[in-house]
């Protein structure tokens, strides 16, 4: 794992050493730098595969005609190794070295051969080009500059900047669609003209001019036939190759331990795959409504792993404000940035590498939300009672106003909406009515007519099924866009290295031609990795059938009590205050959150978020 930064097309050489230093927590085991006449690459390494000095990057070919700086990891180097062997010499043990045989010979199609997580861009000094591509689930971040010609690359967008001659400005659609979702939509960063690259795409930058290109897509179209029994055993077959080939590393291996269904059936399996004890991590609140702990603790138990817990609190989140907003280079306000930022930095003292259960959710179809977009297809089927549902909703939130009942009512008001919107409708933050309810006349008419919910109909595929559709509306967004860029800013901050083994895009094109209806059912979210988990005798009953908490934090109870104060003054001090809403609207809605029972704490860390972001940005 590293930092990777470089450019082209500048007429000068311009020295890339604050670049580098700038994420310089990404690669604490060393750092190097190759200029060009035409561009330059730099690198900062984190050494977890061939520790020796032959894995330094940038890493040349033999006779110095390609270089590469490369961030992630190849699970299945060796065996492309193999395929290489006999044509090329090679001088390290390391993933580097292959990705960069691998373009020698097979060009950009080399990015089929590749299994893992990564972000890398090669300078081809023959062609006189720059070809840089992103892993397939968008699990390391690729982000970049290009205006006038110029092209400026990093894994961070604290790397560019010190490469730009002005502080680029905000880009408002971007914070128009930031505050529906709670985080920033490929290919926007929240600065104009600094982008990211999607998750399975590659760029070739050649005389001045940038082209951007897909190579691969999860298709759910393509279902294949099999009894319950073939797919329960052709999924944990799957699981468990995963797991297996995630733990190649010349270091320890920890994981991240919640206590849900996901990060405990990766422990169960890496307990079964490692000779030593496995270190496991957790998070845990004092509030019995978010702490996972005791569960964590239960599995920790049954696989006699070497547990660490840490204890979050309301203070942590004043302390650490400097630090959020340092790590984060875009706005975010997933409320498990704070718990993530701090577990990395546990976790980072004990081990290099650790393994998560991210990506079971979007696979398996583990949120509520997935239940409801089943419930949502059989009412639906009952038109006649839309308006009676309707009625009952907001008569239902009228009376009972709260942040479930609010929901529920968005729910049944948009029944006869199309499935895009009405799966955005329910999934988002701040409406539309309200954002512009909130919004001054200057940044209203910035963002003119930006419809956010457009972002979920290019996704669309009429021939999906709801679930499906769902499905890869996530994959394709909250996945990358928010809790991969949560856990690779967080992890990396620290020198930590997070790996998903239920992100490996071969399981996932699996589980992507399984039928919807073995995934979830109004009763049972994750059906078959819960049978699977139980058959295999994984885990207790307790753990797989227990209720999802979900990574958060008890925003409400912070906000409502010991933060009431610096929050409402952090937000209202900020130039956020009539550059963007309107001084009056936006105190009117503070006080409405602390004054009722409406507890959207959601949309003020959202608002909290952006009034610090703007504040060390675009001050």
């Amino acid at each position: 794992m590293c930092g990777i930064v470089g450019y082209g097309g500048f007429t000068n050489r311009v020295l890339l050493d604050k670049a580098v230093d700038a994420i310089a927590h990404r690669g604490p085991d060393g750092n190097g730098i190759a200029y060009f006449e035409v561009a330059a690459l730099g690198n900062t390494r984190l050494a977890i595969l061939d520790l020796s000095s032959k894995g330094h990057q940038p890493m040349f070919n033999q006779d110095r005609s390609l270089c590469i700086t490369f961030n992630g990891e190849i699970y299945n180097f060796a065996a492309v190794k193999k395929l290489l062997e006999k044509k090329y010499r090679f001088k390290s043990n390391s993933d580097t070295e292959v990705i960069l045989y691998a373009y020698q010979e097979w060009g950009f199609n080399c990015l089929n051969k590749l299994h893992g997580m990564f972000s890398f861009v090669i300078y081809d000094g023959k062609r006189r080009l720059l070809f840089g591509a992103r892993d397939r689930l968008g699990q390391k971040p690729l982000k970049y500059y290009f205006g006038d010609g110029k092209f400026i690359f990093a894994s961070e967008i604290k790397a560019i900047l010190p490469l730009l001659s002005t502080r680029p400005g905000i880009d408002e659609v971007a914070i128009d669609n930031f505050l529906t979702l709670q985080y920033v939509p490929s290919p926007q960063t929240g600065f104009k003209n600094i982008y990211k690259l999607p998750p399975a795409h590659y760029f070739v930058y050649q005389k001045n001019k940038l082209s951007i290109q897909k190579y691969w897509s999860l298709d759910f179209n393509k279902k294949d036939t099999h009894s319950k029994q073939e797919w329960e055993d052709i999924v944990f077959d799957e699981i468990k190759r995963s797991v297996k080939s995630h733990l190649v590393s010349d270091v320890p291996v920890g994981a991240l331990l919640s206590g849900g269904l996901d990060s405990s059936v990766v422990v169960a399996l890496m307990s079964m795959d490692s000779l030593r004890r496995v270190n496991t991590f957790s998070v845990g609140f004092d509030d019995e409504q978010f702490d996972e702990s005791p569960y964590a603790k239960m599995v920790s138990q049954l696989y006699k792993t070497k547990h660490t817990q840490l204890n979050v609190t309301s203070a942590d989140l004043i302390n650490n404000i400097a630090n959020i907003i340092d790590i984060y280079d875009e706005p975010i306000s997933d409320s498990s940035i704070l718990p993530m930022m701090l577990l990395s930095k546990l976790v980072s003292t004990k081990v290099k590498v650790a393994l998560t259960g991210d990506g079971g959710d979007e696979n398996f179809a583990g949120y509520d939300r997935y239940v409801y977009v089943k419930l949502s297809k059989y009412i639906s089927k009952l038109p006649i009672f839309n308006n009676t549902f309707r009625l009952l909703g907001r008569s239902t939130f009228t009376v009972y106003p709260s942040s479930k009942t609010e929901k529920i009512y968005r729910f049944l008001s948009s029944l006869d909406h199309t499935f895009y919107r009405k799966y955005i409708n329910y999934n988002s933050f701040f409406t539309h009515a309200v954002k512009h309810s909130l919004y001054s006349t200057d940044f209203k008419s910035a963002v003119k007519k930006n419809d956010t919910y457009e972002i979920y109909h290019r996704l669309y595929d009429s021939k999906l099924d709801a679930l499906d559709n769902a499905l890869k509306i996530d994959i394709n967004t909250y996945l990358p866009d928010d809790l991969l860029y949560k856990s690779d800013s967080a992890s990396m901050a620290y020198g930590l290295e997070l790996r998903s083994p239920f992100l490996d895009h071969t399981l996932m094109e699996k589980i992507a031609a399984m039928p919807s209806q073995m995934k979830v059912t109004l009763g049972t979210k994750k059906k078959i990795l819960k049978e699977i988990a139980l058959k295999n005798t994984l885990l207790p009953k307790k753990i797989i059938y227990r209720q999802k908490h979900g990574f958060t934090i008890p925003l409400n109870k912070w906000f409502k009590e010991p933060l009431k104060r610096y929050i409402y003054d952090t937000i209202l001090s900020s130039s956020i205050t009539g550059s963007i809403f309107k001084k009056e609207a936006l105190e009117n809605y503070l006080d409405t959150y602390f004054k009722t029972n409406l507890n959207y704490g959601n949309n003020i860390f959202a608002l909290f978020i952006l009034a610090i972001w703007i504040n060390k940005h675009h001050k």
